[in-house]
């Protein structure tokens, strides 16, 4: 986690509650966002970066708003509107 990662807030890059699947997951939500609050994602779409199944994405999206940094809300199967907490 480098150059790409410059823009992600540091607290959530070291905390180490966090799995690095997780890390990146949130990351890419948040390079996604771009200054959004609110942004919507699909399964599919995140499986082109990350090796992942819905069952292990809503687990990591579950873990994440444990821990405050975001609230997801599953509107269908594998959609997911997020709102990133704290940005």
């Amino acid at each position: 986690m480098n150059k790409r990662h410059q823009d992600i807030p540091t607290k959530i890059l070291k905390d180490k509650r966090i799995k690095p699947e997780g890390k990146l997951i949130y990351s890419y939500i948040y390079a996604k966002g771009q200054d959004r609050i609110i942004t919507d994602l699909n399964v599919g779409e995140l499986q082109q970066v990350v090796k992942i199944k819905n069952k292990g994405l809503k687990r990591n999206l579950e873990r994440l708003e444990q821990l405050k940094y975001l609230i997801y809300k599953e509107y269908d199967t594998g959609m997911y509107t997020i709102n990133l907490l704290g940005c």
